[in-house]
């Protein structure tokens, strides 16, 4: 089967600083001086992290080795991201430089998407190959794997803690219907519940904080791609809050939780869009011919 790593080059870049192009629309440059959002990008030749300054759009490479790095996902002083040093990708741990570069998985197939619960017990990530993904929940105390969730040749993945004892995640067909669906797993009690999603549509990506969570959905097909934010955990009063005709994926909410960035499937674009209102309020980072994507932190 295909790994994912064969969708990306292996080509060896020194660190460097860059700043890219910035269009100001709105007020973030003031607003979030100071703050830090972590993405990866291929702008280098491969994928490497990088910490973004959405005051002026400089970026500087945290992470970068010849292999691809990407969804970084900070954890105090700690960075855990995918990496495919041995041609498919695992989860590893390093320090917030990128220096202590450890690996913490090892499975047969590609492990993406790491998130760590906070008390720092529990990762989860999805693990698998193109169209036959999982979710995988991993005990870091014990160095065991709790559970996998998802059935063989369908597409789970986009893990999320709730606090230290709830995993979010979307589920594929898990309850007779070809959907992408929101399923919660509460680990104490080892129970799956499904959330109110929506069978017509694929919904993933999923960021939650105070109450609302933000996420991807189109259509079964990829029609029709938005970003959306609704209550949690009942997921009512859903709001389109973004739409474009390049998918947009994986929603970050800013420090104060009013804003969210958002990048784009297959381009180098991240915006900033009003959580409530909705709309693009600035163009935090655009570079041609290359790929750059948010994943899960903003600080």
């Amino acid at each position: 089967m295909k790994r994912l790593s064969a969708l990306f080059p292996l080509i060896v870049v020194a660190g460097f600083v860059t700043a890219g192009c910035k269009k100001d629309t709105g007020p973030e440059e003031d607003t979030y001086a100071g703050t830090t959002l972590y993405v990866y990008s291929n702008e280098g030749g491969n994928y490497d992290i990088y910490t973004l300054k959405p005051e002026d759009g400089t970026l500087t490479k945290v992470v970068g080795t010849a292999a691809d790095e990407k969804h970084p996902f900070v954890f105090g002083d700690k960075i855990y991201f995918a990496a495919n040093d041995d041609g498919d990708y695992d989860i590893y741990v390093a320090n917030s430089d990128g220096s202590g570069r450890t690996k913490v998985t090892d499975l047969s197939g590609d492990e993406i998407q790491p998130v760590v619960s906070p008390d720092g017990r529990y990762l989860a990530f999805t693990w698998g190959t193109s169209g036959n993904l999982k979710v995988v929940l991993y005990d870091l105390q014990n160095n065991t794997t709790v559970r996998t969730f998802g059935d063989d040749g369908k597409t789970n993945l986009s893990p999320e803690f709730i606090g230290n004892d709830t995993l979010l995640m979307t589920l594929q067909d898990y309850n007779g219907a070809y959907s992408q669906e929101p399923w919660i797993y509460v680990i104490s009690a080892d129970t799956l519940v499904h959330l109110s999603g929506d069978n017509s549509l694929q919904e993933s990506h999923w960021r939650v904080r105070n109450g609302k969570v933000a996420y991807a959905r189109m259509g079964l097909y990829g029609d029709n791609p938005r970003i959306a934010v609704a209550d949690f955990p009942s997921l009512g009063n859903v709001q389109d809050v973004y739409s474009h005709s390049i998918r947009s994926i994986y929603p970050v909410w800013s420090p104060d939780g009013t804003h969210l960035a958002v990048s784009h499937s297959g381009t180098c674009l991240i915006v900033t869009v009003d959580a409530s209102a909705g709309g693009v309020t600035d163009t935090l980072y655009q570079k041609s011919g290359a790929e750059c994507y948010t994943y899960a932190t903003w600080k």
